[in-house]
């Protein structure tokens, strides 16, 4: 049932719920880094939502609506970032875990951004123009062929009084 379901997700959806299950060595309840993990982890689906909701450049002109960082982190937990990030035994942990984050986070936002400019979208004008031209000429051909085609089958099917009186035999 499970697999069904899991048909009709993303891929970025089931990661955090698998994360959750199986947490680094290095995170213990002993200290702060289950909460700043659980901050990151937190974050990260925070700014996954914004990504999914949002898909123009414009969007993404400010970091902080996309990037999880260092400050954000400490604020969440409660501690100043100095303390977290450089002082206990665990800080070079959490900067990986931050940056394979951002690291996820970036390629949801170029995968978003390519999905939208994409197409037509990122052709120059001048592409554009070849390819309407192109397009107008294959369907002057098209329609061409396709109205004497119906002419002959239209003539083809005429009664034979029909053709006599327009004078076509």
């Amino acid at each position: 049932m499970s697999d069904y379901l899991d048909e009709f997700l993303d891929k970025e959806e089931l990661e955090p719920s698998l994360e959750q299950a199986s947490r680094p060595a290095w995170v213990t309840n002993k200290n702060s880094s289950e909460a700043a993990y659980e901050a990151i982890q937190s974050l990260y689906s925070e700014k996954l939502r914004y990504i999914r909701n949002h898909s123009k450049k414009v969007d993404f002109i400010k970091k902080g609506n996309f990037e999880i960082s260092k400050s954000e982190v400490a604020k969440v937990v409660g501690v100043k970032m100095q303390a977290i990030f450089h002082s206990v035994n665990y800080a070079e942990f959490l900067k990986k875990e931050l940056d394979e984050t951002n690291e996820k986070l970036h390629k949801a936002k170029e995968a978003k951004l390519a999905k939208r400019y994409s197409g037509n979208k990122a052709k120059t004008k001048d592409e554009l123009i070849k390819a309407v031209r192109e397009l107008k000429a294959r369907d002057e051909q098209i329609s061409a062929t396709t109205t004497d085609q119906v002419l002959e089958r239209t003539l083809e099917r005429l009664p034979l009084d029909v053709k006599r009186r327009l004078k076509l035999v």
